[in-house]
């Protein structure tokens, strides 16, 4: 059965068996990721669902990150994935069609932290989480996207799942048993893209991963073929789906060494980022005034437009997702930062009349239209048109970040930098980096926890 096979492999693939290149690649995904989380922490969204949970009185167990607080390990794990998600700026994979990091290292953390467990027990449950993700993601395909869901938190649960089921140490059948409850625990909708219930997603799935394996060490049921099963998870989400395919080739090789995992280097929807690469590139190389720009036209596939569905936002989430917004704001500033994501930065008067010059018309080419398959997202490209006539033209095929296109690792650290600054002190960011960079050496998660808390 499919997921028997998934449940034998997340229990029986020992941290020796995970490539150098898995290990790496990880502990860079958690440093950006807690970055996120760490620069996301004062969010509206993040601080109405501390409220919520600091009024439930749960058991201490672990550690809200930048919350000054500790709460139980599916409630941190809520929190947490939300906050990471907040910002928009968290990596992406194409596998899963989603942010994974987001709703595996919440899950991985808590419970993690509430019994002691290793660096190396860590970076273990996130890397087969990783891979139970990207299997399920390739086997469902396309379709499961298509039809509004979004991917990070129907996926981003069964790795969660399947992670927390590793570090518990449950039994083959007892992981079928969490599947199956985070089967059934699925959701969020494309829809709510651009509001706070977008980041809200990442936290439920992380939320809801620590409580399927919990459930399930305690003797809890469910179906034990949930992925393949006829009403079960593959066909419901997708009936076009593949189940069987999820359960091959499992690290063989694995996914996040196969075809990586893209980080961020705007904090706005990765569908944006073609376009914000373009546009840098050409204000940069020709010394372009955003004065002097009568329109901007954008070549994009039918897909982008699903997605960023802001066309004249009004607020900083929708900015996140609107196409115009990061273009003209690209146009203007010549970078597009954390700060550029405020209400009041998205209402200005001057980015507004920037954003009804920015149009765009669809390339249709069947070809692009979808993801997966470890393939990148569709190019795109930009047409500035001046005043004076003369029109520049620039199309991005990898934008910065992709694995085809990678930040390095000094990247990276400078960016979990400028996001850790917000909530930390400078001597804590540096132990964070330290630490970070060599996961495999701690001996207890719980002593680290101290340092984002």
């Amino acid at each position: 059965m499919v997921t028997r096979k998934i449940a034998d492999f997340i229990i029986e693939t020992g941290y020796d068996r995970i490539p150098r290149e898995a290990v790496e690649t990880a502990k860079l995904a958690i440093l950006d990721m807690l970055g996120a989380a760490l620069a996301g922490t004062e969010e509206p969204a993040v601080e109405i669902l501390t409220d919520y949970v600091k009024c439930t009185s749960a058991k201490e167990e672990a550690t809200v990150i930048a919350g000054n607080f500790k709460t139980s390990m599916p409630l941190a794990a809520l929190i947490n994935g939300t906050s990471g998600h907040a910002l928009d700026y968290d990596d992406a994979s194409y596998s899963t069609l989603g942010h994974p990091t987001v709703a595996l290292l919440p899950a991985v953390l808590a419970i993690g932290e509430k019994n002691r467990l290793s660096g190396k027990a860590v970076l273990a449950a996130y890397v087969l989480g990783f891979e139970v993700m990207a299997k399920i993601g390739l086997g469902l395909g396309f379709d499961v996207y298509q039809n509004g869901w979004h991917c990070t938190s129907t996926i981003g649960v069964m790795g969660a799942a399947a992670a927390g089921a590793r570090l518990l140490k449950l039994s083959p059948g007892e992981v079928q048993t969490a599947l199956g409850l985070a089967g059934s625990l699925s959701g969020g909708l494309r829809q709510n893209f651009g509001t706070m219930t977008k980041p809200l997603h990442a936290g439920v799935a992380a939320h809801n991963g620590v409580m399927a394996s919990l459930l399930a060490g305690r003797g809890f049921t469910s179906d034990n073929g949930i992925l393949e099963s006829p009403l079960g998870y593959a066909k419901v989400f997708s009936p076009n789906s593949d189940p069987i395919g999820m359960s091959q080739d499992l690290g063989a090789p694995f996914d996040i060494v196969a075809n990586g995992l893209a980080f961020k280097p705007y904090p706005s929807c990765r569908f944006t980022h073609h376009l914000i690469d373009a546009v840098l590139h050409l204000v940069n190389e020709h010394d372009v005034d955003a004065d002097d720009v009568l329109a901007v036209d954008c070549r994009i596939f039918p897909v982008v437009t699903q997605v960023l569905i802001h066309h004249r936002p009004r607020t900083a989430l929708e900015g996140k997702f609107s196409l115009e917004y990061c273009v003209a704001r690209a146009l203007l500033d010549r970078n597009v930062r954390l700060d550029h994501f405020t209400d009041e930065a998205v209402i200005d008067p001057k980015i507004q009349g920037l954003i009804s010059r920015v149009r765009y018309h669809h390339v249709n080419d069947d070809t692009h239209e979808k993801l997966g398959e470890g393939g990148a997202m569709p190019p795109a490209g930009v047409k500035l048109i001046l005043r004076d006539g003369a029109e520049l033209s620039r199309t991005v095929k990898v934008p910065k970040g992709d694995p085809g296109n990678p930040m390095t690792v000094d990247e990276l650290i400078a960016k979990f930098r400028d996001c850790a600054a917000r909530s930390v002190s400078p001597q804590k960011i540096d132990r964070c980096v330290d630490v970070l960079l060599h996961l495999e050496l701690l001996e207890d998660i719980s002593s680290f926890t101290d340092v984002i808390a």
